[in-house]
């Protein structure tokens, strides 16, 4: 009786999940962008709880963050207007892309389902030219447009039916008949499903993850081309991005998509 429950239960995921096709031509599995919403906001809030908060601005120090939110939102307003022009369907699932600055210490940004993308103060910090500053915006949009975070929660939702399934809970079998030894059995069950989900959820996600960067970083490419920048200025500005400190995995990302755009236009 379990096992059928939860059958039905991945049938349900997988009936809430939809094959759907990237601009670059790549297969997803892909889940609404409503229920994506939730998951992917939830994951960037998040990521702004951890790490440093920076210090509250001073004197002029002010002055230079307003002016930095202001280029942000600039920039983000001009690669907006291109991505709705360019990519018509993505009105059907955002109304818009919302755009903040996060008051954290390190470089990194991140954006949600719904169209949120956050830029961490630590950026500023990095003095990166106006081309450079608008391909990390850019890039976001990229994984927006590409429903990028409705197939990672696609896994994410699938891979915890299946751990469901694999590792049911200890006290529901035959129906309402109690199979507990103790409360820690149960409880450990439970751990074990939680962690199945989560390792097999994060294999699949990385496993897509360079097909995932390479396809925002080409729609990026094109968002800054339709607002007039040149391919050679943006390869120029990208340069430092090759040498960016940190090990963080955004720092780590960024330094490998410089590193693919300039190889290329090496090339």
């Amino acid at each position: 009786m379990h096992t059928r429950i939860w059958l039905l239960v991945l049938s349900m995921a997988l009936g809430a999940c939809a094959t759907t096709t990237s601009p670059q031509g790549r297969m997803q599995l892909t889940v609404p962008t409503p229920i994506s919403a939730v998951y992917s906001e939830a994951d960037m809030r998040l990521q702004l709880v951890g790490g440093m908060d920076s210090d509250p601005c001073v004197g002029m120090e002010c002055h230079l963050n307003r002016a930095f939110d202001q280029r942000v939102m600039r920039l983000g307003n001009r690669l907006a207007q291109s991505a709705f022009e360019t990519y018509p369907d993505l009105a059907e699932r955002i109304s818009r892309f919302d755009i903040f600055i996060a008051e954290k210490a390190e470089p990194g940004s991140a954006s949600s389902a719904a169209g949120t993308i956050v830029i961490f103060r630590g950026v500023q910090k990095l003095h990166l030219d106006e081309e450079a500053l608008a391909f990390l915006i850019a890039r976001e949009m990229g994984h927006v447009i590409a429903r990028h975070h409705e197939e990672n929660t696609s896994a994410r939702i699938l891979f915890s039916a299946l751990a469901q399934i694999l590792f049911p809970f200890a006290n529901l079998v035959n129906g309402s008949a109690l199979l507990v030894q103790t409360a820690s059995a149960s409880a450990t069950t439970a751990a074990i499903s939680t962690a199945a989900s989560f390792v097999g959820s994060k294999l699949v996600i990385e496993s897509y993850k360079e097909d995932q960067m390479k396809e925002g970083d080409a729609i990026a490419l094109d968002l800054l081309a339709r607002q007039g920048w040149p391919e050679e200025e943006i390869t120029v500005a990208l340069k430092p991005g090759t040498r960016i400190a940190g090990e963080s995995k955004w720092s780590q990302d960024l330094r490998i998509s410089s590193g693919r755009i300039v190889g290329i236009a090496a090339n």
